[in-house]
């Protein structure tokens, strides 16, 4: 019994059979079930001992919900052996049916039990009064079980959810992160304070409570100037925030500042001393859903604002503006007041004028910018603007290639999770590359080059840049996977020569792009976690 949750190498296996050999899986919740998975594995070691079974591996998930098998890797893991045929066990011990999942959909739970069946390994629910041996009683039992743990999730969710609004409409802190310029203090039940709360530290009495306040004087006076650089001087969020990267102002995340920390700093009322909670809701982790403006609960005066309402105000008007959808009529109105007042029109007039339109969205809406100016009359342009027409196809190109690589990644028994949205590859929890396409570019009066283009914000690591072909600037030719350290500037050029400083780090072939991710993984330590 207390070797249930050692993990036995392959290498110890007892026999080559695997009959009368079992894994368990055990998952506790929350960080606060301190010891549900040592309990859990002593119940299932009684059952293996009453039953001859010998308990050969373990998969674990500490912490995480059983609403989803999302995040659940040791769940995952479980199903892939199964599947893959690398099962060395022909029983699956678990506590009862709800720690095998709360799945909303019951089918979802039966689905994977199916998969287990199919492979001839049986799922046991080791605290359960009846057996799962296929009977019509045990087959009604266990789907009532079903039934019953994904309504007491529902349930509990409703009660959870209730508490916290009443919580928030106090003024108290609901979990999560909190933004820049605040900090976190802790009260009694009584609003006494009990000191500020540094990052990862979190309060152990139930009843003690977390109020948002202003942060430092000089975050504060950072907030302040985002506000002022976006109301009165017109600057975009990305400018804004370049202009903070250049100035090397350090945020709360200790990474460079992006336009969506710009752009929730501006929209976040708290600035101005009030929580707004419920704008969005997860329900049992299904779905993510705004929620209409009447459901959210509101706590005001809960400090002296850090910016004027005013300002506020005004940013919250020209926020809602910016997302307004345009007719498309509408777009090609403001390009042909935009060529009145310039007498031409380009990428870089287009960004100058406040008020306009970005030269993507005339891309994206009409096919292409070239199209865009072709309907206003504008059609004696020479500039080049294949980059805005080629997007989408470059995009998806991008795409393409990364889900190459993490497949490959996979096929080598290392993890691989690439973010569309960012365009970053994390690698087994230790290596992030950033993914960039590299267009051939040939400038005035100097060498053709490829440009590497650095976003405003990127992760450490590295950048792998695809280097695309002179021809159509469509198809990629080769790789270059770069060191972040070498981007000194905003962009890197990359040329023909073989002498350039940057040949060291060329990949002709995606082969040897996944050799160089591979040898740079096992050269960085394993996390302490593992």
């Amino acid at each position: 019994m207390a070797n249930a949750l050692i993990v036995r190498p392959r290498s110890d296996l007892l026999s080559a059979t695997k009959t009368g050999r079992a894994a368990q899986y055990v998952r506790m919740s929350t960080d606060h079930q301190r010891y549900s998975t040592q309990n859990q594995a002593a119940a299932i070691a009684v059952y293996a001992a009453q039953r001859d079974l010998v308990i050969v591996r373990t998969y674990a998930d500490e912490g995480r919900s059983g609403l989803r098998i999302h995040r659940r890797e040791g769940l995952i893991e479980l199903i892939d052996d199964v599947r893959s045929g690398r099962a060395d066990f022909d029983h699956i011990l678990v506590y009862d049916v709800s720690r095998w999942g709360r799945f909303q959909d019951v089918d979802e739970s039966a689905y994977y039990e199916f998969m287990c069946r199919q492979a001839g390994i049986k799922v046991c629910y080791c605290a359960e009064e009846f057996d799962n041996d296929g009977s019509v009683i045990a087959s009604i039992v266990k789907n009532l079980k079903r039934v019953m743990a994904a309504e007491y999730s529902r349930e509990l969710s409703v009660k959870v959810h209730a508490g916290a609004c009443r919580v928030a409409s106090l003024g108290f802190k609901q979990g999560g992160a909190i933004g820049f310029g605040l900090q976190r203090e802790l009260v009694d039940e009584d609003r006494c304070s009990k000191g500020i709360l540094s990052k990862g530290q979190r309060k152990h009495l139930q009843t003690d409570r977390v109020l948002i306040r202003p942060g430092p004087d000089q975050e504060q006076r950072i907030v302040a100037q985002i506000f002022r650089e976006y109301v009165v001087h017109r600057r975009s969020q990305a400018s804004i925030a370049r202009l903070l990267n250049n100035e090397q102002v350090p945020n709360h995340r200790g990474t460079l500042w992006s336009d969506t920390m710009v752009r929730n700093i501006l929209g976040n009322e708290i600035y101005i001393g009030n929580s707004v909670y419920n704008r969005k809701s997860f329900r049992l982790k299904q779905v993510m859903k705004k929620n209409p403006p009447e459901l959210w609960v509101r706590a005001t005066g809960l400090f002296e604002p850090m910016v004027d309402k005013s300002i506020f105000q005004r940013a919250q008007s020209m926020l809602k503006e910016q997302y307004v959808r345009l007719s498309d009529e509408h777009l090609l109105k403001k390009l042909r007041e935009a060529l009145a007042v310039n007498g031409k029109l380009s990428v870089s007039i287009l960004a100058a004028m406040d008020g306009m339109p970005s030269a993507g969205l005339y891309a994206y809406r009409f096919g292409s910018l070239r199209e865009a100016f072709r309907l206003i009359g504008y059609v004696n342009s020479k500039r080049d603007f294949d980059y805005l027409d080629a997007r989408q196809q470059s995009d998806t190109e991008l795409l393409s290639q990364a889900s190459t690589l993490a497949m490959r990644i996979r096929s080598l028994g290392a993890a691989a999770i690439f973010d569309a949205r960012d365009k970053v590859m994390t690698v087994d929890d230790r290596l992030k590359i950033s993914l960039r396409m590299a267009r051939y570019y040939v400038p005035k009066n100097n060498a053709p080059a490829w440009l590497v283009h650095r976003r405003v914000s990127e992760p450490s690591g590295h950048i792998l840049a695809l280097r695309l072909d002179e021809e159509t600037n469509r198809k990629v030719r080769d790789y270059f996977l770069l060191p972040l350290s070498e981007m000194g500037k905003e962009r890197i050029n990359l040329t023909a020569s073989c002498r350039s400083r940057f040949a060291a780090y060329r990949c002709a072939t995606m082969d040897d792009v996944l050799r160089a991710v591979m040898t740079k993984v096992a050269a960085l330590p394993v996390p302490a976690s593992r």
